[in-house]
């Protein structure tokens, strides 16, 4: 047999093998093939829609209120294929009230900014996220914004931030009449009225001043006056006993101190109890107002003014005869899930907490005028005098009591103080009723 013969019959032969294992072959590498898809499949553990409803949150940059939420939704949704985030506006008036119908009827969302709150958290209404927090995280998080977030031992919310309120005065009123900015931002409660006094004046001689010492918003959920109101050591609810505490001689002391602004020094405009927010930054905005306080976010809001400048500084709140405050305040914002009866659609929606919450976004919060809740973000104002002073003032903010019907106590305590700034109530007769309205809710 001659080598090329060979060779031919060879490759006949080896044809016949293939014609005969080649279908064999075919079907276990699709087999295979299979297997590995399958594999992929699992790995998608869960599609579906998460219902996320959150507060507008002002970039003061500029001036929009959904972008930043709207970009993490996005970011989520391209990283997680086959799930879908409906994204509700709450309103920043109704919207509490709104939420806690909401669970009271079992129609809650999946995500809310609910995880610091007492009322969320004690009605067993959230989800435990312990497991779910690494020990990276909970490291880097700041001690107290986690022990916000946590009850009876557990963890129910993922920290995002932190705010607090300030006091901002308008310099070139205050050099124009030659009144002193109190140094290092601190002062007394007389100190602050004798200036409020003095920079409150008539520029056109017509109609009585036009240009006023101070002004605050004055609403449920805003806590811009609480600053003079506890100045002299009051408290709301009794941190031991959660006891209603705010009708002896301290919280008297402080109230009169907010009514004589307005009605023995004349320091106020006559709006000054029911002015809006708009109302009272415009007023300091055109120079019609020395002193106003103001959440933290307001002071990117005017450093970023496209039209009518103005140059401030800031200030901690007067001190009275306690030396320090018990000024309360909305101070952290944290994230939680509610309680979901799917396992894997409940890891989606902490896997969505978590992303909002992450450490990379902490240096965007400069953008809206908040404070970090993590370490990695601590140095985010080092070389801002005004934002650096209010951070230190958060140590002695406190946070909102820890009461089921707090929203219930927030809205008639501040009607009563309203109806005294008004001059519809006498402060003690404010206190009086405010005591006999919230029985029901505190004892």
């Amino acid at each position: 047999m001659t080598l090329r013969r060979a060779f031919t019959l060879f490759l006949c032969l080896l044809m016949l093998v293939l014609v005969a294992v080649g279908p064999i072959m075919l079907q276990r590498y699709r087999v295979d093939y299979n297997k590995s898809f399958e594999h992929m499949k699992n790995e998608i553990t869960w599609r579906g829609v998460i219902t996320v409803w959150d507060y507008p949150r002002l970039n003061t940059q500029n001036g929009t209120r959904l972008t930043w939420i709207s970009a993490k939704i996005k970011q989520f949704e391209k990283q997680n294929p086959g799930v879908y985030i409906d994204f509700k506006e709450l309103d920043p008036a109704g919207g509490y009230t709104l939420l806690k119908a909401a669970a009271s009827t079992g129609a809650y969302p999946d995500v809310a900014p609910v995880g610091s709150d007492y009322y969320f958290m004690s009605e067993g209404l959230l989800e435990p996220l312990d497991e779910y927090i690494t020990e990276t995280d909970k490291v880097d998080f700041l001690p107290a914004s986690l022990e916000s977030a946590s009850y009876e031992g557990k963890l129910y919310g993922l920290p995002w931030m932190m705010t607090g309120y300030t006091m901002l005065l308008n310099t070139a009123l205050f050099n124009e009449k030659n009144v002193p900015i109190p140094q290092d931002g601190n002062w007394t409660y007389e100190q602050f009225a004798e200036a409020a006094k003095q920079l409150t004046y008539d520029t056109n001689r017509k109609k009585g001043p036009d240009v006023f010492g101070f002004n605050a918003l004055m609403q449920p959920g805003d806590y811009s006056t609480y600053g003079i109101l506890m100045s002299d050591g009051a408290e709301i609810i009794n941190s031991g006993n959660g006891s209603y505490v705010y009708d002896g001689p301290q919280a008297l002391s402080g109230l009169q101190k907010l009514y004589q602004l307005k009605h023995t020094y004349k320091a106020t405009p006559e709006n000054f109890g029911e002015a809006t927010q708009g109302e009272v930054l415009n007023s300091f905005i055109n120079g019609k107002t020395a002193v106003i306080a103001a959440p933290s976010w307001t002071i990117p809001y005017m450093r970023n003014l496209s039209t009518g400048s103005v140059e401030f500084a800031t200030a901690n709140y007067p001190t009275g005869s306690a030396k320090s405050s018990n000024a309360i305040g909305s101070n952290v914002c944290s994230f939680a899930v509610f309680e979901q009866k799917d396992e894997n659609k409940r890891k989606m929606c902490i896997e969505f907490i978590r992303l909002l919450t992450a450490a990379e976004g902490q240096e965007e919060l400069k953008n809206y005028g908040y404070f970090p809740v993590r370490k990695t973000g601590e140095n985010l104002y080092q070389n801002d005098k005004e934002m650096t002073m209010i951070k230190q003032s958060l140590g002695f903010l406190k946070p909102i009591p820890r009461h089921k019907n707090w929203e219930q106590i927030d809205i008639i305590l501040q009607s009563r103080i309203k109806a005294a700034i008004m001059g519809e109530l006498t402060p003690e007769q404010a206190l009086k009723d405010a005591r006999e309205l919230l029985q029901k809710y505190t004892e």
